[in-house]
This record gives C-alpha cells, structure tokens and sequence, in this order.
C-alpha cells in the first residue's frame, strides 16, 4: 500500500496544469475542519473516537516565490476536552496566525504540493453557556504544521491543513499544572481559489505591473522580470542568440548574434585571448590564452623557432632563432657546456680532458693517503698531496670530485663499511676546510666490497686500503 501512495504521489507531482502561481500570487480559501485539545486533560491529538469540536477556517496568502508563501489563517469554532464521557473544559475559540509557508515541490505547475509552515499567533477563548469551565481571554500561540494543495483547475485547489498551535498560557482550560501550555491542533480541509489583480499585455506570463518588458514577442521564453532570457548573459537574448552557450564574461566582446569576436583571427575569442594582436602567421601555434605557444619553452616562440624541441634548460641560451647558442665552438651547446668559455669535448660535457699531471696526482693519491690504523684520522704525511688536490680543484672550478673509500677484508665486514665512509669524509672534510666548496664533492664508503689486489697478501691488502678520486662534469 505505502509503494502505491508513493507511485501516485509522485506520478501527481510531476503533473502540472496551465496556471503557475506567480500568475495568480494571491490565494483565499475556506475551509471547514476539526478542532484537537491537549492539555492538562490529556490529550486528543489524532484520536478519532473523541468527541468532535468543530470550526469553519478563512485563509488569505500571498505568494513570495517558488520556496515560500506568507499566510493569513482565521478559524472560530469550539474547543474543549472529556474524560470518560465528562466534559472536563470547553470553550468557543477564535484562533489567527501569520505564518510563512516553505513548499517543498519548487515547480511552479506541479499539481501536487505539500508544504510545512511555521509563525505567531493567538486564540481567544469565550465561555459557552452550557459549560462555562473554561478561562476566557487571549493567549498567544506558537503555531506549526504541515499541509498539501491538489489543483483541480487553473485556479483552484484544493487544499488540507494540519495547524499544531502551542500556548504560551497555561490556564485557559482551568487546570494549570505548569508542565507545558494548552495545545491545539486543527484540522482544515477546503478549497482555495488563486486570483491577480493585474493583466498580462503581452501574454508571457508577467502581470504588466510586474513586467519589464511589457511588449515581448510571442511565444519568447521571458524571466520573473517578464524580460526575454539571456542564459549566457552575453547582453544578446536567446532568441537572437547564434551563440546560446557564451561565457558571460564575454559581454562586450560579441557582435550582434551573441558570437565571441576573434579580431586578430587566431582561433582564440577576444574575452580570452591575453595577446589580441598575435600575427595571422602564428594562427594555429597559439594557446589557450591566444598567446603564442613555446613548446620547448627556450623563450622564443613556435612561430618563429627554427630549432623546435630545444630543450627548456636551454632558456635564455638561444639566438633570435630558437637555436642554442655554442660559444667557444666547440660543438657543445651552452647550456650544455660546464666550461662555456674554452674549447672542450663533449665526453667532458664541454671542458677541456683532464690535464695527464693532474691525473698523476689522483694516481698518488690513491694509496698516498695515510690514516692512523682502524681510525679515520689522516696523517700529517698526507698533507702534501691533499693540498695538490686543493689546488687542482680551484684551478679548475668546473670538476666534480667523488671521493670513494675503500678498505681491505680485515675485521668485520660492516665495520670496515663505516670506516670507509668516515675515511672518505675525513678527506672531503679537509679539502673543504682548505677552500673546496663541499657542494662539488660526494664522499661514498664502500668497505671491502671492491678490492682491486689480493687480500690473501699484505701488498694486496695494502692496494685495496685506499682512497680514490673520481673527476665528473
């Protein structure tokens, strides 16, 4: 059963009929109903076996817009309470409320619309003569409830209304225990007509009053300003828009069918375009901006590159061209080259081979570092050829030095490990604190693990004790 009433309910809801409501935004209705009492003689909320209290119902609303309504609702009828066949409290009550009212089905033309509201209000309850138990006077009242509206025509509904009212006093019925207010609860059920007080001049569907532009054309889709609509807000209306979907921030910079204009002819419309005078040559080597593309990002641009797919660390390296600049001529280009200025090979990233006296140094070096037994420490007797390398590092600002320990088999694998790599920074230590920036050396242990000897004999375990140096570009 639940499953049917919700298929129907839904079905009704996507129905609509030819009136919308801010065709006719004021509404009356009457209503006749039942009146509920909760109090401090309990309560008869939803009780259909209760005695029946009954009240006629007026309403006056207003539309606002598709979410809300504010309403006028006026009833009078009686109001009471009995127990087990005695009546406890009666009374004749004159009961309004303002209230503002939320519609949950936003289509203006639904053909059903619940709806809930909340406001302020107020009762006035009189003595009737058969039974005068009962606190005659006012009380304001806190008013909510819940309500729906089924179309039947083009102007009328018709239209249920549960009012849930709390009162602020609590001795209108006689009994104040002081736990809550009397309550109320009515239940309306009428019709409500919806009506204008303005004509329609040009039939879209906006009063005149209402209407900004009373003189549309016929059949043109118009705003709540009864204006012709311009979805893309282009300032061209859609029903002379070739261009419907134009961004609106394109305004000013359309021609007269609502189309982007593209003056410097280059794909990219003028609200976009960031460099509108781009040359007709470069159309179609353009971004999305319209600014000329540089794919290989060397500061010149596609349409006048001759050297396309030059890398980007060569930026600020290139001629006019786009081609990378080699300045000693040497076949490798600039931004390349580690030694730009002299005439280099490429296997040397651009700098010249390295010299066969400095290759001697290193030679001597490699088993001409002494350090004290088992520790790290160099020994004063080094000095002379690690200030060698000194010079040669200074001489020549372009070298990369690597310098890699290495030890024999003696003692345990992973110690000689450690004692390798602090032999290796020992020497990277000192070359630092004689001028050497530490940023153009790498010092690296690798133990045992790389003999170049036998370590069966001490010659041979001498050759693998030793600390080599390694020139990168």
């Amino acid at each position: 059963m639940k499953k049917i009433l919700t298929f129907i309910c839904a079905a009704a809801a996507s129905l609509s009929v030819s009136a919308q409501t801010m065709d006719n935004p004021w509404n009356v209705g009457l209503y006749g109903g039942r009146t509920e009492y909760a109090g401090e003689y309990g309560h008869d909320f939803l009780n259909i076996g209760a005695d029946f209290y009954g009240h006629g119902a007026l309403t006056f609303s207003r539309y606002i817009n598709r979410y809300f309504d504010a309403t006028f609702f006026a009833s009078y009828g009686k109001y009471g309470a009995v127990d087990h066949d005695k009546v406890e409290f009666e009374s004749a009550m004159g009961y309004g409320d303002l209230t503002l009212k939320y519609k949950f089905i936003r289509s203006e033309s639904a053909l059903f619309r619940p709806f809930v509201f909340l406001g302020v209000g107020g009762r006035y309850l009189m003595e009737v003569d058969e039974n005068p138990n009962c606190e005659p006077g006012f009380s304001m009242v806190i008013p909510a409830g819940l309500g729906c509206d089924l179309r039947l025509s083009e102007r009328f509904s018709l239209r249920y209304i549960a009012t849930y009212g709390y009162g602020l006093s609590d001795d209108q019925d006689k009994r104040d225990c002081g736990s809550y207010g009397d309550q109320q609860l009515l239940h309306s059920l009428g019709l409500a007509y919806s009506f204008t007080f303005n004509g329609d001049r040009d039939n879209d569907g906006i009063p005149n009053k209402q209407d900004e532009c009373p003189d549309t054309p016929e059949g043109v889709q118009v705003d709540e300003k009864g204006c012709p609509l311009d979805t893309d807000k282009d300032g061209v209306y859609d029903y002379l828009d070739k261009c419907p979907g134009t961004p609106a921030e394109a305004a000013g910079t359309i021609d007269s069918t609502g189309c982007p204009i593209d003056t410097d002819g280059d794909g990219v419309a003028d609200f976009l375009d960031k460099c509108r005078d781009t040359p007709a040559e470069a159309a179609g080597k353009v971004d999305d901006k319209g600014c000329p593309l540089d794919s290989d990002g060397d500061g010149v641009v596609d349409y006048l590159d001759q050297c396309e797919g030059t890398p980007a660390a060569a930026a600020g390296k290139v001629d006019d061209k786009g081609c990378p600049i080699d300045s000693d001529g040497d076949g490798v280009a600039d931004f390349e080259d580690k030694c730009p200025a002299v005439v280099g090979i490429k296997a040397n990233k651009g700098c010249p081979e390295i010299k066969e006296e400095v290759k001697q140094v290193f030679q001597k070096a490699l088993n001409g570092i002494e350090f004290q037994t088992g520790k790290a420490t160099i020994k004063k007797s080094s000095n002379k050829i690690l200030d060698q390398i000194v010079t040669i590092m200074n001489e020549n600002p372009a070298y990369l030095l690597l310098i890699n320990g290495h030890t024999d088999n003696v003692g345990k694998a992973d110690k000689n490990l450690t004692l390798s790599s602090d032999r290796a920074n020992a020497v990277k230590t000192y070359l630092v604190n004689k001028g050497v920036d530490e940023k153009r050396m790498t010092a690296k242990g690798f133990g045992q693990d790389k003999p170049v000897a036998d370590n069966k004999t001490a010659a041979g375990r001498a050759k693998n004790r030793r600390v080599e140096f390694i020139v990168e570009f």
